[in-house]
């Protein structure tokens, strides 16, 4: 096993889906490659309820881990148990959030370590030439009947209380040092190693032995990798949700391909010992596991162009910073020596500048939250802080913009081009909109806050947004919707939380798709809620 590099950050992907059997989808997935950070959430606590503490865990464990102080298991300790009691205030002071919680299960991987945070039964494995390895163990009562070898996987697959926890993120206020609380896992892992993050959704209906072969089938290509596993739970049954995060260094696949298979490669090796296998479940789910896998190439496809999930492969990456140094250009000089296919990668500190991203090019903060786009002193009229342009797309990813009532952005991420990946934005203050696709453009949003007065996207007319996992909470008294649709305007929006903007948050949409957007969002009416 080698130490793992810095230079060239892990391939990675991420697939969330409902399953077969519920409408709604209370996973969400947690996924940075140049960070290092990777991870699941599954909410409890039915369709509102469930969906809003996955996001506001999310929200929490994102802003901690944007703040590089600390060991990393202090910081995935501290993550946990603010979100802990970020959601147990929350569902405190709203009867209809009462019992909401979730589990989480997040990894950090930097410099050669691998620093794992878990609380309750989603799992992460990690996977070499030797074959699958369980990192983490199951708080539940079945899962550690499981992990000590006193029943077999596929028994504890099928066992009536396999979806009890007796630890949860959310149901009583914890302290980040308290015993027995979040397992944190310290491990060494190479670049020749691939890591695997998923709910139960995925656990209770494949198993490792199956896990195991579509990773070798796969590695080198995350996308599929994820498609794959998800295509494979639901033909299964999808009785759950199901969410896979899957990410591989850069050796991996050749790592694989040098060595020779396991004799027990259908087997996973775990810290624990496992008994009962039943290797004769793979023979029986090969003609369901090749059209999973047909549909997950398909599948891979459509993300890799959409690029909100992968690790950016070709191009240049150009760092910026607020004020130049001997070693890192301003925003302004990276902007002007960038090409279609680069990414600028912003240095934490506040932006006071507004900028215009070029066709093609990514604009990413090197730490999600900690790049900060502000109103410059003397900016007179209109401020918008980003404008994305062209139809080549690329991406506008992990920065925050800040409004405030003496230095007010009206509009905090404009569009006037084709194909624009959202992701990871903050957005907070008194804004006009936090993002605003001009006539005709299309843009993807996607694991974004927004904590405004007034609106938070605006979608021009002809214009095509896809919305997906986003949080959007109106601080005080809303003085308009959540999202306002010109006339044309094409909107998906799903698995968002659209809290505090009245019954209607959503204005200029179809009557007859408002039922829709309530079966595929959490609606929270009641600004209390918040």
């Amino acid at each position: 096993m080698t130490e793992a590099t810095t230079t060239r950050p892990w391939q990675a992907a991420a697939r969330s889906h409902a399953g077969r059997v519920r409408t709604n989808n209370e996973d969400l997935p947690l996924i940075d490659a140049e960070r290092g950070l990777f991870g699941v959430i599954d909410g409890v606590g039915g369709h509102a309820a469930g969906e809003i503490a996955a996001a506001l865990a999310r929200d929490v464990i994102l802003q901690r881990l944007a703040r590089p102080l600390g060991t990393p298991g202090e910081r995935v300790r501290e993550a946990i148990a603010l979100a802990n009691n970020e959601i147990y205030r929350r569902a405190s002071t709203s009867p209809e959030l009462s019992g909401m919680t979730c589990v989480v299960t997040l990894a950090l991987v930097a410099e050669g370590r691998l620093t794992i945070g878990h609380v309750g039964d989603s799992r992460l494995y990690t996977m070499g030439p030797e074959g699958l390895r369980k990192r983490t163990r199951d708080h539940s009562p079945v899962g550690e009947r499981e992990d000590a070898g006193e029943i077999g996987e596929l028994e504890a697959m099928r066992h009536p209380r396999r979806h009890e926890v007796f630890r949860d993120v959310g149901s009583a206020l914890r302290d980040k040092d308290e015993a027995h609380y979040v397992e944190v896992v310290d491990a060494s892992i190479g670049d020749d190693e691939a890591l695997l993050a998923c709910s139960d959704g995925l656990t209770d209906m494949v198993p490792s032995a199956t896990i195991d072969r579509v990773l070798r089938q796969h590695a080198g290509d995350p996308a599929a990798v994820v498609e794959a596993l998800v295509a494979a739970a639901n033909d299964a049954g999808g009785r759950d949700n199901v969410t896979v995060v899957y990410a591989e260094g850069p050796r991996f696949a050749a790592a694989l391909r040098g060595a020779a298979t396991p004799a027990a490669a259908s087997a996973a090796t775990t810290h624990v010992p496992r008994t009962g296998r039943v290797r004769a479940l793979l023979a029986s789910r090969t003609t369901w596991f090749a059209l999973g896998t047909l549909v997950g190439l398909l599948g891979a496809l459509l993300l890799a162009w959409r690029a909100s999930t992968l690790t950016p492969i070709g191009g240049r990456t150009i760092a910026a910073a607020p004020q130049a140094s001997a070693s890192v250009g301003t925003l302004a000089e990276a902007v002007q020596a960038s090409r279609p296919g680069d990414v600028i990668r912003l240095e934490p500190g506040t932006y006071a500048e507004a900028v215009t991203v070029p066709e093609g090019v990514s604009l990413r903060a090197r730490v999600t939250g900690a790049s900060i786009f502000v109103r410059p002193a003397g900016a007179v009229g209109e401020w918008t802080a980003i404008t994305a342009t062209g139809s080549q797309g690329g991406a506008i990813a992990g920065v925050r913009i800040a409004s405030a009532a003496e230095a007010p952005v009206q509009v905090g991420v404009r569009v006037v081009g084709q194909g624009r990946a959202l992701e990871l934005l903050q957005v907070d203050g008194p804004v006009t909109s936090g993002v605003e696709l001009d006539a005709g453009a299309s843009a993807s949003l996607s694991g974004s806050s927004f904590v405004v007065s007034s609106s938070a996207v605006r979608v021009g007319p002809r214009a095509v947004l896809e919305a997906t996992g986003n949080l959007v909470q109106a601080s005080g008294r809303a003085e308009g919707p959540a999202v306002v649709l010109g006339d044309a305007a094409r909107v998906t929006l799903r698995r968002n939380v659209l809290a505090g903007f009245g019954p209607t948050p959503v204005a200029g949409l179809p009557d007859a798709e408002r039922e829709l957007l309530r079966a595929a969002n959490v609606v929270v009416s009641d600004s209390s809620s918040r």
